[in-house]
C-alpha cells in the first residue's frame, strides 16, 4: 500500500521562481566561486563554532554566549524536526543539469547551514558594533547563496533556513533571560 502524503514530494517544482531562480544562480560557473565555495561552505557547518565563540565572547560575554546556546538548540531542534516533516528532494534529484559541488544527503528543504549562519547573525545582532555586524551579514549572505550555488538547496530552502535562523536568533534571547533568572 502506497504511503499517503498531504505534501507532494515536488512542491518546490511548481513555484516557477524558485526553479527559475535556482537555475539563474546555479548554471553561471566561475572558476573563481567553485574554488571558493569548495572550502567556504564548511563554515556553514555546525562544527564550526569555535571559529565564531570568540566574536559572541568578546561582543557580548557569557550573555551573548548563553543567547547563542540557546539560539542554536532551536535550530538544532527545529531543522531536523522540519526536514524529516517535509522530506524534500535535493535540486540534483528533482532537476537535470544540476552542478553540484558537493555530495549531499537527507533532505533539503529547509537548508539547516543557512538556518545555523543567519542563528548567528540573529545573534550576534544584539552584541555586535556596526563591523561585526556587518561581517556576519556577509558571511550569512555568502553561506545562503553558496547553497544554491553549489546545486545543494533551492532558493526557497535558502529562504526559509535563513528566516528560521533569525527567529531563533531573536526567541534565544527570551529564552536566555529566562534561564539566567533560574540560575
Amino acid at each position: 500500500m502506497a504511503e499517503k502524503r498531504l505534501i507532494p514530494p515536488d512542491w518546490e517544482l511548481k513555484i516557477k521562481w524558485n526553479v527559475k531562480l535556482f537555475y539563474a544562480i546555479n548554471s553561471r560557473r566561475s572558476r573563481f566561486l567553485d574554488k571558493f565555495y569548495r572550502y567556504f561552505f564548511r563554515l556553514g557547518k555546525s562544527y564550526t563554532l569555535p571559529v565564531f565563540l570568540p566574536f559572541f565572547y568578546f561582543s557580548g560575554g557569557i550573555d551573548a554566549l548563553i543567547h547563542l546556546t540557546v539560539s542554536l538548540l532551536i535550530t538544532g531542534i527545529m531543522m531536523p524536526s522540519i526536514k524529516y516533516t517535509f522530506r524534500h528532494q535535493r535540486p540534483s534529484k528533482l532537476l537535470e543539469d544540476v552542478h553540484l559541488l558537493e555530495p549531499v544527503t537527507l533532505k533539503s528543504f529547509p537548508s539547516a547551514d543557512a538556518a545555523y549562519a543567519f542563528t548567528l547573525l540573529g545573534v550576534i545582532l544584539f552584541y555586535g558594533n556596526p563591523w561585526v555586524d556587518a561581517i556576519f551579514v556577509i558571511y550569512a549572505l555568502l553561506i545562503a547563496y553558496g547553497r544554491v550555488y553549489m546545486g545543494a538547496h533551492f532558493p526557497v530552502d535558502v529562504i526559509v533556513g535563513a528566516l528560521l535562523g533569525l527567529l531563533s536568533g531573536v526567541a534565544g534571547y527570551w529564552g536566555a533571560n529566562w534561564v539566567k533568572k533560574l540560575f
